[in-house]
């Protein structure tokens, strides 16, 4: 009896191990995933600034009614210790530059004075015109986040803005989820290793290029490229190779029930590796288990079907391994010209090019699982599950 899709996909997410890296520099970690929290070391912001260009004085010099004339006494740029600020004088201050001591200090706009914005001399006075002492634009020290304090939770990634965070806080190590090592196994006599020209019944084998070329986009650390004959020992002795050293092993070919299916002879009778049928179409032979305790999942031979079986199982087993949680990105689309409905009452998987809100399939006809000549320019996939195709279709993209 055939399983659904959601759980094969469960089987096979079961089997991740996660690797937690410790100690990893933060230039090193970008694209990681945290594995525990993050702590800052400093404060946010680490010290009272100016949250504007304009001049610093003590709230008590604004005495009685405006217009104030008030005695400049020293600069502040950014990135310089303050200067003091005498009882009764101003100090020009920049954005971000450090407050000098002193209780109830304000900042006044440049706007709000008769001192012209941008880059003039220091005057020897300005002249308060506006003042409005509900508003000190003053950021304190630790205002938006004290030290001490969580900056990025765990199971985090460290994107860009994450990383500036991190920066900002004095963040300088982090432990993160390693990238899963993959090592991709392609099995099949009739299989040539590109550039070499296929002899009489043979074929390029574009399934080992595809499926670690996925595999890296998909988040993979390393990835190992590794081909077999169908010979059991041989492809056993491979198979050992690769999950000695990988955390996720991937094959392609050998898992239906014909005589040279090496892939399900040589791993099934342990018992560590299921095999079956899944409700689904491409791909309906599939397997997943482990080999010498390495995760494997094992992928149907037909171009079409590998595409769209590391989709839906080895592209979710290596983001749950890597510590993302995240569903791929679902858009809804028009369907556009050329789909069919499927011919059985099974959920059929149709990889899709998608521009300008419309789905469109990647090939005419019965969207054959061979046809691989026509992967070009996939963006996702989309599943009918029904005898009609729906005008509006939900696609699940595989990269933007």
């Amino acid at each position: 009896m055939a399983v659904s899709i959601a759980e094969h996909r469960s089987r096979v997410l079961a089997l991740a191990a996660p690797r937690i890296l410790r100690g990893v520099p933060l230039d090193a970690a970008t694209g990681c995933v945290l594995a525990t929290d993050a702590v800052g070391a400093y404060p946010v912001p680490p010290f009272d600034n100016s949250a504007m260009d304009g001049f610093v004085l003590h709230v008590a010099s604004l005495s009685g009614p405006g217009p104030w004339p008030l005695p400049v006494a020293g600069d502040i740029p950014a990135g310089v210790p303050a200067a003091p600020c005498p009882p009764g004088h101003a100090v020009r201050i920049m954005t971000g530059a450090p407050l000098p001591a002193g209780e109830r200090l304000t900042v006044i706009p440049v706007e709000d004075t008769d001192i012209p914005p941008g880059p003039v001399p220091l005057p020897d006075c300005v002249t308060i015109t506006r003042w409005d002492p509900a508003r000190t634009h003053i950021r304190p020290a630790g205002a938006n986040l004290a030290a001490g304090s969580v900056v990025a939770a765990a199971g985090t990634l460290i994107d860009a803005g994450t990383l500036a965070a991190l920066v900002s806080t004095g963040v300088t190590t982090v432990d993160v989820f390693a990238p899963p090592r993959v090592a991709v196994v392609s099995t099949g006599d009739e299989l040539v290793a590109w550039p070499a020209a296929p002899g009489p019944g043979q074929l390029p084998d574009s399934n080992l290029p595809m499926i670690a070329a996925l595999a890296r986009a998909n988040g993979a650390g390393d990835v190992v490229e590794l081909r077999t004959d169908d010979n059991n020992a041989s492809f056993a002795d491979v198979l050992d190779a690769a999950a000695q050293d990988a955390d996720i092993v991937v094959t392609t070919g050998g898992i239906s029930e014909g005589a040279y299916d090496v892939v399900r002879a040589t791993t099934e009778p342990g018992g560590f590796v299921w095999f079956g049928r899944v409700h689904q179409r491409p791909g309906a032979h599939q397997g997943a288990g482990c080999w010498r305790d390495t995760a494997l999942v094992c992928l149907p031979g037909n171009p079409v079907a590998a595409w769209v079986s590391f989709h839906l199982y080895v592209a979710p087993l290596i983001a749950t391994a890597a510590g993302i949680t995240d569903d791929p990105l679902r858009v809804t689309a028009r369907a556009g010209a050329g789909f069919r409905p499927p011919r059985r009452a099974v959920p059929q998987i149709v990889p899709v090019r998608y521009s300008g809100g419309v789905a469109t399939p990647f090939s005419a006809g019965d969207h054959i699982s061979a046809d691989v000549s026509a992967l070009t320019a996939v963006r996702g996939y989309t599943i009918l599950d029904g005898p009609d195709v729906p005008d509006i279709l939900d696609v699940y993209l595989t990269h933007s």
